[in-house]
């Protein structure tokens, strides 16, 4: 038995099949259309810059206090080098500047950015972290902090909650969105969320050990880095015992230890 091309039920199986066809390649079209590149999420070229102003946190009096201080930070891609693996990298320097900016820059360190096919790697004081990977999807995830060692921050903060930085899972929480980063609008911004997380925070009680590990970046299209927050911290109680049972006294000499960063684009050329 023979069915003719033009027997009804065949032409709605061929129709719903194109049309399905067709709407598979439009949202094919569609994502590759959408898709952010790398050059634009994180544009780089010599003498590039970014100004930002940082809210810095610290624990001073030997831990017993929390101070914010507040500067001036400007990056800028000085040239370009070859990183530890000998891959083509860039340089950037770093000055810093009191937080109106009337002082003077004065060069305050630098770091080495390493942009390869799907990711770009940013290396500071021997610690590696992959920033950026394609593609700039919102929910898609990647080990940022696949290469740092355990306890990176150990010894200059001997905290405990950084052992796990290697399993923080980096992920775009949104994408081309409009924000206000300081006091400017900005269109196509994408953030990047690390890690929020936290253990008996609010303190209510300085006796008891309390964490706080937050962290964030929101990259602009075409700019690149307009917006960072990392909180790092925890109260250590210290507790000490002192006596024989039954007369045993429990005393405490509770300390915060570690650093928080809140830095926002002011300027850029």
């Amino acid at each position: 038995m023979k069915f003719s091309t033009t027997h009804p039920v065949l032409m709605r199986k061929t129709f719903f099949a194109l049309l399905l066809l067709v709407i598979f390649s439009a949202c094919k079209r569609t994502d590759l259309l959408e898709t952010i590149t790398l050059e634009e999420i994180a544009p780089i070229k010599i003498g590039k810059y970014i100004t930002y102003r940082v809210d810095s946190l610290v624990f001073v009096n030997s831990g017993k206090t929390a101070e914010i201080h507040r500067y001036r930070f400007r990056h800028i891609f000085e040239r370009e080098v070859k990183d530890n693996e000998n891959r083509p990298a860039w340089l950037v320097t770093t000055y810093i500047n009191d937080s109106l900016g009337k002082g003077p820059w004065v060069a305050s360190g630098v770091y080495i950015v390493t942009p390869l096919d799907k990711q770009l790697e940013v290396s500071e004081n021997n610690l590696r972290v992959i920033k950026v990977h394609l593609p700039v999807k919102e929910g898609f995830n990647w080990k940022g902090n696949s290469y740092l060692p355990d306890r990176p921050y150990n010894p200059q903060y001997p905290i405990s909650i950084d052992g796990n930085m290697s399993l923080w899972e980096f992920t775009y929480e949104s994408v081309n969105q409009k924000e206000k980063i300081g006091t400017v609008d900005i269109n196509d911004v994408s953030t990047i969320a690390h890690i929020d997380a936290s253990e008996n925070v609010p303190i209510r009680t300085d006796t008891a050990f309390a964490s706080r590990e937050f962290s964030l970046e929101k990259y602009a299209k075409n700019i690149g880095l307009v917006y960072r927050q990392i909180e790092l911290w925890e109260n250590q109680p210290r507790p000490r015992t002192t006596g024989n049972p039954p007369n045993i006294t429990t005393t405490y000499d509770p300390v915060r230890i570690g650093f928080g960063v809140k830095m926002w684009m002011i300027d850029r050329n």
